[in-house]
């Protein structure tokens, strides 16, 4: 076997590593030789080939008794590892990574002389990654990538009373400003950053004002309020005073990419005061002079959003690159008139471009507002470009414009651009075929038909689709005349496959208040079935994501025989909303206790389970059933019984039993993430108990999620 590896040239040996994960790399080749080893070394030292956590089925066991000590005992694999890649959804806890990766003996230790490159999305911030990013971006890195969970103002473990709750929440508001001003002082090397902070409480948005190590100019001790490494920055922020901030102190930035929820300042100024703190055109050249590229994306609302913007532009008029994405879903507030125009050259050249055009080369734009839009003046608006002496003199005449009736949203943009947001109008404007993303959404509507028929033609990279409907008896009942087509095979599942579709999300709404299905109703059968067929047409399914349970519940129930054989079996990552199992109809609460059954005989092989529940952890529900006519009075009766200390420990034990259950059933199983809401007094029973039945895991137990690695 050796003498035969030892024959293949290098090539050959790129190609068989293409199709392994860097774990498997390393369990099923490292060792072999010193060739083979040395070229697993080359290869993580390419920087796009790194240690990546974010895949479904890495176990906690595996990293913690195979791969870790594996990596360690090689100072030769570990100098050339240059990139690593989190993902808070479905990663090895970083906590526990930190502690293995980048501290010794309650020493902080470096094991990676040479990571340059950190990936971290979707991360709840602790103490642990602030310390070891504060030294990394100070010593090593030169590209971060930090995106934050929706949960985010819920990283703390908050099982005290109320004063010390408020107390963590102010130090972690502190600790997360201080990364923030030593990312933006010369305490930090980076080249390129992607930070999105929309999640963050807006008071971190003050931080550079505020932060009393970070003042105008310089500081004591020789520290500067800027740094000069930082090329490519990527943000997300709430509002535009971080942007001014921020702008004080990356002299060198050569690329800035700026996304705001809305394009105002934090706080709230008379028309008077914000008109004369914008209209002087404070030029920017001096401060960023190698600014090139300038992305901007934000909804703004009214006319003085309108008056920033245009502030915005002017100040950087010295770019050659400049991309402009602006939404509006309300045209109709009083506060608006620039909106109420007709969107056609004349308003892009006033309003989206700077007043001095010196060095634009490359100008991308694109619009969606809701807006009543005449079919017949779509051509006008675009004729408007070609006749525009501007746009003719600058080569920017080519531009796309439509009406999407549903939702009454006009879209407008240049036709060289490549990105665009989704909407459901595929069919009747194809022109928009070659800038679908990999990430489809669609609503489910009747004449969807025809986008199945067309689909891998349409959108060849799709590899995720989210279908969105409603449950309004009106709707259920237009949704029939598809249900039909399927049921008639004039539409065949045979013919018709997602060929390369591999997620699959059956509603968009995850939240800890989403709504849920009221009483079975017949009309419920014809999306089931719809569902079953969409589900059976994804030949390639590893991630199902379904809002509402009960939907998965209905199609096994109601379509059993129009669910392709198998459909289910590939899926490795699973997400569902479960109703409460202590409030509302009697067969709501009772819903959860259907979900092992369902995944052991429908995903076998599911190696990752994310649930969104209203309340509490355990998805068995133990309340009795409660009669509909005296419902109010009982369920209040029912909520106070739930305090005692009877039931806490009752509600400890099922939770036990589920977990239990749910472990025998699923083998592969490596990972479970609730999302809920439990009580402190809970939060350290749950906790012995997991450590107790579970001891060779690693779990993050709070009172709004729980988190079992396995």
């Amino acid at each position: 076997m050796v003498n035969k590896l030892e024959i293949l040239p290098n090539e050959i040996f790129l190609h068989i590593f293409s199709y392994l994960s860097w774990d498997d790399i390393l369990i099923s080749l490292w060792s072999i030789n010193e060739r083979i080893n040395s070229f697993i070394c080359s290869i993580f030292s390419i920087n796009k080939y790194g240690i990546i956590f974010n895949k479904p089925g890495l176990s906690y066991k595996k990293c913690s008794s195979i791969l870790f000590p594996l990596i360690f005992n090689s100072s030769s694999l570990c100098s050339n590892i240059k990139s690593m890649y989190f993902d808070g959804i479905y990663s090895i806890p970083f906590d526990f990574i930190y502690e293995k990766f980048f501290y010794h003996n309650d020493k902080q230790r470096i094991y990676f002389p040479n990571l340059k490159s950190l990936y971290i999305t979707k991360c709840l911030l602790s103490q642990p990654i602030l310390q070891i990013l504060s030294t990394l971006i100070k010593y090593q890195l030169d590209e971060l990538l930090l995106t934050f969970h929706g949960d985010i103002n819920e990283i703390f473990d908050h099982t005290g009373d109320l004063v010390s709750n408020i107390s963590i929440e102010k130090d972690k508001e502190r600790m997360f400003q201080q990364l923030l001003c030593q990312i933006f002082s010369d305490q930090c090397q980076l080249t390129s950053l992607k930070l999105n902070i929309k999640e963050i409480i807006d008071s971190v948005d003050q931080c550079l004002k505020s932060h009393p190590s970070l003042p105008s100019k310089t500081v004591s001790d020789g520290l500067q309020s800027y740094c000069t490494t930082l090329r490519h920055l990527d943000i997300h922020l709430n509002n535009a005073d971080f942007l001014e901030d921020i702008i004080e102190r990356i002299p060198n930035v050569e690329q800035l990419s700026v996304d705001l929820k809305k394009l105002q300042r934090y706080w709230s100024p008379t028309d008077s005061e914000l008109q004369s703190l914008i209209l002087p055109n404070g030029n920017w050249f001096n401060k960023v002079p190698k600014l090139k590229c300038f992305t901007l994306k934000s909804c703004i609302y009214n006319d003085l959003e309108f008056t920033y913007l245009k502030w915005l532009l002017n100040n950087i008029n010295h770019v050659t690159k400049l991309d402009i994405h602006l939404y509006n879903d309300d045209v109709w507030r009083k506060d608006q008139t620039i909106w109420k125009s007709i969107i056609d050259a004349n308003f892009i050249r006033q309003y989206c471009l700077p007043d001095q055009i010196i060095n634009l080369r490359d100008f991308q734009f694109y619009i969606c507002i809701r807006y009543q839009l005449l079919i017949s003046n779509i051509e006008k608006i675009k004729n408007s470009f070609r006749i525009h002496p501007f746009f003719i003199d600058h080569q920017w005449t080519n531009v796309e414009c439509f009406y999407q009736q549903k939702g009454s949203y006009q879209h407008i943009f240049s036709s060289t651009l490549r990105k665009l947001q989704f909407f459901d109008a595929l069919m009747d404007h194809p022109i928009l075929v070659e800038w679908l993303p990999a990430h489809v959404k669609i609503y489910l509507r009747p004449s969807i038909y025809l986008f199945f028929e067309q689909f891998n033609k349409l959108c060849p990279n799709a590899s995720c689709i989210t279908f969105i409907s409603g449950c309004s008896p009106e709707y259920l009942e237009r949704l029939m005349a598809l249900s039909t087509l399927f049921q008639t095979q004039q539409l065949n599942i045979n013919n018709i496959q997602f060929q390369n579709v591999t997620k699959l999300r059956l509603g968009h709404m995850y939240n800890r208040r989403f709504p849920h299905l009221e009483n079975f109703r017949d009309e419920y059968k014809t999306l089931a079935k719809i569902y079953a067929h969409i589900i059976s047409m994804c030949t390639q399914l590893r991630y199902l994501s379904v809002s509402k349970f009960e939907w998965l519940l209905y199609i096994i129930e109601y379509a059993f025989d129009d669910l392709r054989k198998d459909a289910l079996s590939a899926v490795q990552y699973a997400e569902f909303g479960i109703t409460s199992c202590n409030f509302g109809y009697n067969e709501s609460v009772h819903v959860g206790k259907h979900l092992v059954s369902v995944l052991g005989t429908f995903m076998p092989h599911l190696k990752t389970l994310c649930l969104w529940r209203l309340d509490d952890f355990p998805w068995t529900s133990i309340r009795p059933d409660i009669p509909s006519r005296r419902y109010g009075i009982l369920i209040l009766r029912w909520q106070k019984t739930l305090r005692t200390s009877e039931s806490i420990l009752q509600h400890v034990r099922v939770f036990e039993e589920d977990l239990c259950e749910l472990v025998e059933q699923l083998k592969g199983l490596v990972y479970l993430n609730i999302y809920g809401k439990t009580s402190y007094k809970k939060v350290e029973l749950y906790r012995l108990m997991v450590q107790n039945r579970f001891p060779n895991s690693h779990n993050d137990i709070q009172t709004s999620r729980f988190r079992l690695w396995i």
